[in-house]
């Protein structure tokens, strides 16, 4: 995934970012700031990935944001960022088929906004 999102202009700084109570899968940097990556992989079917993702899986991503941006001693609130949800479609025999980065992936929830990760 990282190969990929690089060569889509994403600079991986960190993979696999753990803190008691969440994950990140990617932690990038593009031209308009950080992007925290979830990478969702999914069998062909109607269901979009990124709608896969609970209101408590955002949370989580959102307390592994805010982790990741406090350590590095950057403020939540001013830091440019967002989060993408990278999916991989997998064929039959379970490999990489094709690979989307979503943006603004968790619209649906009612509780996100972009103001406090």
């Amino acid at each position: 995934m990282a190969v990929h999102l690089q060569s889509r202009g994403f600079s991986v700084l960190q993979t696999n970012y753990r803190v008691v109570g969440a994950e990140l899968d990617l932690v990038c940097r593009d031209d308009d700031g950080l992007v925290f990556v979830e990478v969702r992989a999914r069998s062909p079917g109607p269901i979009e990935p990124s709608a896969t993702i609970t209101s408590a899986k955002l949370r989580r991503l959102q307390r592994g944001a805010r982790s990741w941006l406090i350590e590095r001693r950057l403020s939540p609130r001013s830091a440019a960022w967002r989060f993408v949800v990278a999916t991989v479609a997998l064929d039959e025999q379970g490999a990489a088929a094709t690979i989307e980065i979503i943006e603004d992936p968790f619209a649906h929830l009612p509780e996100y906004h972009h103001a406090d990760p």
